[in-house]
């Protein structure tokens, strides 16, 4: 019972804190709501009426969700906390050496009676001359009668304690949980019928809200318009001592402008402060120089000592928020942290570093020649050098130093892929894009001029990792496997076999729903090999995915991968595009892949989606395209990819921005300068 108490206090305690936080909750979701309503109100006042009647609405519904949530915590009181504290502080108090007292006593004073008696027994029998070693219960029985109905009695009233206690803390406490519970039930279905009734609201809110927000995109562009004009009409010194209101507060510079704006600046040189990664932490003084989407890092000191060379195209610069004349240089494996001479120059770096990639991107795709975004490319450029670092890190993978289907050594070899499932080949490269359609597009890497969207497979998918799907049932097929020296008859049937027949493909034992559920897993885990597993498997690529909460009732894994809104999930998007057979399947609402592009403003995928010939004149079930939301939105890149779709100059060497993580190896990043560096003795 000792036991038993030290829990129910400790029951007691957790009860009454879930008590005390849920009241303050309750208080702080009338403060909410109440704050919300005169927000709301501000709005009407001002002439704002939909904003207004949306904040109102918020705090309406925040206002019942607490009222039930009050209900709520004032009946637990009622059914939990009362119960406790009269167990704790009536029958159990009792149990500290009380309870049992009497019990003891009838006890003691019957045995004290039986062993006086036993005493005399035997004085008796040694006064005539007898020894008795035992004494029967029969004979002392009547003389003990008293005694041992008292102790019979004191047994009774303690085991009926007993019990009632056991029921109080076991049965009725159980009760008052039960009943809790029920309350909380009845608190779920309330709150639920709350929302419910707001989501009514939310449905007919979302166009509104889409609208206001279109409205004030129209008026920040017109006033930013207004602002260029004035900056062009002010003296040069008085522009250059300009410095936006908003510096400081921005989290990202914007690599991605409209192509009719311009900057000057995309060179500069100069000296800034690097802190190092290492342990001192210290600041060091670095040699600077953007020039040709380049950014280029020295040592301050020592100018034949090697240098970090920093392609732009896949960098990121961001201000900092707490130091304001640093800013970061994000880089494919590194962050950088600079630190300028004052606020003014540290804002000048951060725009040349922003006008060289801008100027890069611009060559790539805004010339004559290409016809917009996406359309042009520039051999030895920067999208050029970026594009060779790739492929050279796509060449390093495990297994693609050799052929995937008969392992010939890749120096001897030429390097063939396939943007479809990813492989690298020799000759054996002729049969396969004879055996599947799906390979029929293979590119010799070396020779022809690949962009980085072709590659965005080949980056997350070696031969080794290829093989481990495609050849998983090879061994217990008993089938030998071409090697170099194999004729073209041997390597024929192999890869008719492997590609065609799938006949050595790793097939998972599982039902159609559990299959469904694993498409969703490699979606958000982005594990291609896992999507080459199902499609193996004969997975429906285009099927409509389970209806769960916060998306559209037949969503595909394309609509999925899109709507995550990921830019390190465009390898995924690739593969669908490529391998799904209708990339053009709508939702229940009538929304295909393209319309989720222009929705999440998805550009990256977007330009895939259209190197793939996705149909931009499908209409949704409010009769929109693809352009109409992107329009409608004022996703103006979105916009700009799909006009040059139907006018027929969106070219298909397009390049995307992806998480690269490429591996190089010829940079000194040292933090330390050469005049710093101890040499072991």
């Amino acid at each position: 019972l000792d036991v038993d108490r030290n829990i129910l206090q400790k029951i007691k305690k957790a009860v009454k804190a879930i008590n005390a936080s849920g009241l303050a909750h309750v208080d702080s979701e009338d403060a909410l709501s109440q704050a919300l309503d005169k927000f709301g109100n501000t709005f009407v006042e001002r002439n704002e009426i939909d904003l207004g009647v949306a904040f109102t609405s918020v705090a309406s519904c925040t206002k019942e969700i607490a009222a039930v949530l009050k209900n709520m915590i004032c009946n637990m009181t009622n059914i939990l906390v009362f119960p406790l504290e009269s167990v704790l502080k009536g029958d159990f108090k009792e149990v500290k050496g009380e309870l049992k007292k009497p019990f003891d006593k009838a006890w003691k004073d019957y045995e004290t009676k039986f062993l006086k008696i036993e005493k005399e027994k035997r004085e008796q029998a040694r006064q005539h001359g007898m020894i008795r070693n035992e004494i029967t219960g029969a004979e002392i029985a009547e003389d003990l009668e008293k005694e041992r109905r008292m102790f019979q009695l004191q047994m009774c009233e303690y085991l009926i304690k007993v019990n009632d206690i056991n029921t109080k803390k076991g049965v009725d406490i159980m009760h008052s949980f039960i009943l809790y519970f029920q309350t909380q039930y009845n608190f779920f279905q309330d709150g639920l019928k709350i929302m419910d009734k707001f989501k009514m609201y939310i449905d007919k809110a979302k166009t509104v809200l889409e609208s206001v927000t279109q409205m004030q995109d129209e008026e920040r562009n017109q006033l930013c318009v207004l602002r260029d004009v004035l900056k062009t009409a002010m003296p040069r010194e008085s522009r250059e001592a300009y410095v936006p209101a908003d510096a400081n507060s921005r989290i990202a510079v914007r690599v991605h402008r409209s192509r009719k704006q311009s900057w000057p600046d995309t060179k500069k040189t100069g000296f800034l402060l690097k802190k190092s990664d290492g342990i001192r932490k210290v600041w060091q003084r670095r040699k600077c120089a953007v020039k040709g989407a380049y950014l280029t890092i020295s040592h301050a000191t020592a100018i034949e000592l090697k240098y970090i060379k920093l392609n732009l195209l896949t960098c990121q610069v961001k201000p900092c928020l707490d130091e304001k004349k640093c800013f970061d240089l994000f880089s494919y494996n590194r962050t950088y942290h600079f630190q300028a001479e004052d606020e003014l120059d540290c804002l000048n770096w951060i725009q040349v570093l922003v006008n060289g990639k801008e100027e890069a991107l611009n060559k790539e795709f805004f010339n004559d020649s290409g016809g917009g975004v996406g359309g042009g490319y520039v051999e030895g450029s920067s999208a050029d050098d970026l594009t060779k670092a790739i492929i050279l890190d796509v060449q390093r993978l495990p297994g693609n130093n050799m052929c995937c289907d008969c392992s010939a050594p890749g120096e001897a070899q030429p390097c063939n892929h396939s943007s479809d499932v990813v492989e690298h080949v020799c000759q054996c490269s002729g049969v396969t894009s004879h055996a599947d359609p799906l390979f029929a597009e293979l590119r010799t890497l070396t020779l022809s001029l690949i962009n980085s969207s072709e590659i965005t497979l080949a980056k997350n998918v070696g031969n080794t990792g290829f093989n481990k799907v495609m050849e998983a049932e090879l061994k217990s097929t008993n089938t030998a496997k071409p090697t170099a020296m194999s004729d073209m008859e041997a390597r024929k049937g192999f890869i008719m076999a492997k590609y065609v027949e799938r006949r050595f493909a790793q097939k998972p034992e599982a039902t159609a729903q559990d299959l469904r559920g694993a498409l969703v897993e490699a979606v958000h885990e982005k594990d291609v090999l896992k999507l080459l597993v199902l499609s193996a498997s004969g997975v429906d690529l285009s099927g409509s995915l389970p209806s769960t909460r916060g998306q559209e009732a037949g969503e595909t894994p394309l609509h999925l991968a899109i709507r995550l809104a990921d830019v390190s999930l465009l390898h995924i998007v690739d593969y669908f595009a490529q391998n799904c057979h209708n990339m053009d399947k709508q939702t229940e609402s009538g929304n295909t892949a393209l319309h989720y592009c222009c929705r999440h403003n998805q550009t990256e995928g977007l330009k895939l989606l259209l190197r793939s010939k996705a149909h931009t004149d499908i209409k949704n079930a409010d009769g929109e395209t693809a352009l109409d939301v992107a329009r409608r939105l004022n996703h103006s890149q979105c916009t700009e990819l799909l006009e040059q779709a139907i006018a027929g100059t969106f070219g298909t060497r397009v390049h995307v921005e992806y998480n690269w993580n490429l591996q190089q190896d010829d940079f000194d990043e040292s933090d330390d300068d050469p005049d710093e560096k101890v040499t072991p003795a």
